[in-house]
């Protein structure tokens, strides 16, 4: 079965509706006022985290590489405590998402960015996608794609560099 694990280390696509939702939402790479719904009824506020380094996971019900990074990233996050991790669903529907999160379980809060907003802010091409900022909100760092091999090596690098 080696060949399932090199197929999901490649990061998916978006598909073209997503792509031109993002592409209309796009406002540029200013991270400060990203507010997104919560699955627990609330909302994430970049705002509220100064102070802390923030990762941002984005993932879709139909991304494969997502099935083996988030469980991963929530295992990196409880060793992780000073870090906030949020992970963005991109669906445009929400059934297909709550399909994923009843087939795939981590404990990481979720939010939802259904019209690609913070999507097309970023230039989001493939899923996963992966953002940090450091304590005063500022990007420092993205990747796409996810390796278990690799796991999250490269994010603590990055991690090593936060102000």
């Amino acid at each position: 079965m080696w060949w399932v694990a090199d197929a999901w280390a490649e990061p998916e696509m978006i598909p073209i509706e997503v792509l031109e939702a993002a592409k209309a939402a796009s406002t540029g790479a200013d991270a400060s006022d990203i507010t997104l719904p919560t699955s627990d009824g609330g909302t994430f506020r970049m705002a509220d985290h100064r102070g802390s380094p923030v990762v941002l996971s984005f993932w879709a019900s139909w991304c494969g590489p997502c099935r083996a990074e988030l469980p991963a990233l929530a295992t990196w996050a409880a060793t992780h405590p000073d870090v906030q991790v949020l992970t963005v669903n991109v669906d445009r529907q929400r059934p297909p998402a709550d399909r994923f999160l009843q087939s795939v379980r981590f404990d990481l809060p979720v939010a939802y960015d259904p019209d690609a907003k913070e999507l097309g802010r970023f230039g989001v091409m493939s899923m996963p996608t992966m953002f940090l900022f450091d304590r005063a909100g500022a990007f420092i760092w993205s990747h796409t794609g996810y390796s278990s091999e690799r796991g999250f090596t490269e994010l603590d690098a990055a991690l090593g560099g936060v102000r």
